[in-house]
């Protein structure tokens, strides 16, 4: 019988879902003091990603990481006045 606490999820799987859920926080957030700092995470998580990723062949994961630092980037300049 398996453990309830072992995950089916590949380590790749486990990155990806790190990275995405920091991501999909920032996007969600309406506080725009709390905006920042979810900003801020998510870069950090994306960016780590990114560099795992930059020997692999996985071209899908890697398209998605530019797509969520572009949003990121116009979060920062849309919402926060970012220049």
């Amino acid at each position: 019988m398996m453990s309830k606490h072992l995950s089916s999820a590949s380590p790749s799987q486990q990155n990806f879902s790190l990275w995405q859920r920091e991501y999909e926080s920032a996007l969600l957030e309406k506080d725009n003091k709390a905006l920042f700092k979810r900003v801020e995470i998510a870069e950090a998580a994306v960016l780590s990603r990114r560099e795992v990723l930059a020997q692999s062949s996985d071209a899908t994961e890697r398209q998605e990481i530019e797509i969520a630092l572009a949003k990121l980037r116009a979060l920062k300049k849309e919402v926060l006045n970012f220049p």
